[in-house]
């Protein structure tokens, strides 16, 4: 019996950190793609394509010449021009839990946002950052443009 109950615990310790880890939850994708783009994760850059699952803390660049467009999981579209950099710093959209949060930082380059669910359902958890300024977004459309 004891060999048993101390098997248990072990293989229970092992398989530990595999149940804790899981997957991240898939924030958004790429609708759209032109020239060059990358994504950087977990301090790993990845090619951007049309189609590819994007998640909260992605840092996403355009190359010059470069454009994406982008729509997250509550509708929030966002279009990037030539030589941009943003961060997905944060997000939540589960409307059932009444959990919502947007946090978009923009660094360098040109952007068009168009708001989705979030801002409609609680608009005071959406923020976009730029360099100079923190803006609470309560509209439906901004274009920003970020020089270096």
């Amino acid at each position: 019996m004891k060999i048993s109950a101390s098997a248990f615990f072990i293989a229970m310790l092992i398989s530990a950190p595999a149940i804790a880890q899981q997957p991240p939850e898939t924030i958004g994708h790429i609708q759209n793609i032109e020239g060059l783009a990358s994504i950087q994760r977990d301090g790993v850059t990845l090619p951007g394509a049309a189609g590819a699952a994007l998640y909260r803390g992605d840092r996403i660049r355009t190359g010059k010449p470069g454009a994406m467009g982008i729509v997250l999981t509550d509708d929030t579209t966002i279009s990037l021009g030539s030589n941009s950099e943003l961060s997905l710093e944060d997000y939540a959209f589960k409307p059932k839990e009444g959990k919502f949060a947007l946090a978009l930082r923009m660094m360098k380059g040109t952007f068009s946002y168009i708001t989705g669910q979030i801002v409609k359902l609680a608009p005071e958890t959406a923020r976009v950052q730029t360099p100079d300024a923190t803006l609470a977004v309560r509209g439906t459309k901004l274009l920003i443009e970020i020089k270096e």
